[in-house]
């Protein structure tokens, strides 16, 4: 979630405005019933760097507090489970594949009040989706579950005991190969790239190692989420605030490369993309992939942050995967 701080003015200066729109088809009626509706957002194609936009929905929902969604995670089913920073998870199936599905199945609902305990900002599984993990930064802690959300175990590694209480662990994955990388949101210096990180050799919760690391990102931006895309390589959701009437987002995707970190731990952001305004635009925090017949797919979901002027956006992107390899472009 974005920090409170930063958020304050804009709190102030939008309050009374309606939410940002974007060209989109007529939402749907509100349902009584506890059911996601996807509402396809009209868009033309647009290309940034090696992503395509094939497909963008609005998620609605009549509950008046459905949103806040900071963690997306794909599973072996095929299955897309967003988590929210309120303490809640929901399922769904791609809306573009089963369109008639709309149906979320809400689990793991939080019944403790304490924000330390829901502070959800990262979901990760394993090679079957039988074990995911959670990263909470209020907490600077790392949870991990069953395939149906139940808790199986936390931990509060000492390597981040000093991180941020409201900009910890944004950005967690798990790696082919068993490793856990987590990134710390806040920056070591304002405004900067910079930014702390953690490499676990194994289940955190289980007791992995951990070698503390720095990340360099890109400057003005913060890590909000990681995915894993193969060896040692992960994609980066960056995101950035903007102050205005209403304050808005800008997005960023990059790749890392965890083999090749310099010898004094440094790992190295290459841009892929920055968003501009031919993708519809807000406060993206969560992402999965799913690769499959049709193709390599990067998912974004928004954190609305329960603001009326935000909203809770889903996105689809086709990745040209070999062109992450060519000269990174700043």
């Amino acid at each position: 979630m974005v920090r409170r701080a930063r958020l304050l003015l804009g709190l102030l200066v939008a309050g009374t405005l309606g939410a940002a729109t974007w060209l989109r088809s007529d939402l749907p009626a509100a349902d009584p019933k506890p059911a996601v509706r996807f509402a396809r957002l009209i868009s033309p194609p647009a290309k940034v760097g090696p992503f395509t936009l094939e497909k963008a929905w609005q998620l609605v929902n009549p509950r008046k507090n459905f949103g806040g969604y900071s963690a997306l995670v794909a599973l072996p089913d095929g299955t897309l489970r967003a988590g929210s920073d309120g303490g809640s998870s929901l399922d769904f199936q791609q809306p573009d594949i089963d369109p008639g599905n709309g149906r979320v199945r809400w689990m793991a609902k939080a019944e403790m009040a304490d924000k330390q305990s829901v502070d959800l900002e990262a979901l990760t599984s394993d090679a079957d989706g039988r074990t995911i993990w959670g990263a909470y930064e209020m907490s600077n802690s790392i949870v991990r579950f069953t395939t149906d959300m139940e808790r199986r175990g936390e931990i509060r590694p000492a390597a981040m005991a000093d991180w941020g209480s409201n900009s910890g662990p944004e950005a967690f994955t798990r790696l082919a190969d068993g490793r856990f990388l987590a990134i710390e949101e806040r920056e070591l210096e304002w405004d900067g790239a910079r930014h702390r990180a953690v490499l676990f050799d194994g289940d955190p919760v289980a007791g992995g190692k951990a070698r503390k690391l720095t990340f360099v990102g890109i400057a003005g931006y913060r890590p909000v989420d990681l995915v894993a895309v193969g060896g040692g390589r992960a994609l980066v959701l960056f995101r950035d605030l903007v102050f205005g009437l209403p304050p808005r987002f800008r997005t960023a995707i990059g790749i890392i490369d965890l083999d090749s970190a310099k010898d004094g731990g440094e790992i190295r952001t290459s841009v892929l993309a920055r968003f501009d305004g031919r993708i519809p635009q807000d406060n993206y925090e969560g992402m999965a992939l799913t690769r499959d017949s049709q193709g390599t797919h990067v998912w974004l979901i928004s954190d609305d942050n329960l603001m009326h002027y935000q909203r809770t956006l889903l996105l689809k992107l086709r990745w040209n995967e070999g062109r992450e390899r060519q000269k990174a472009r700043e």
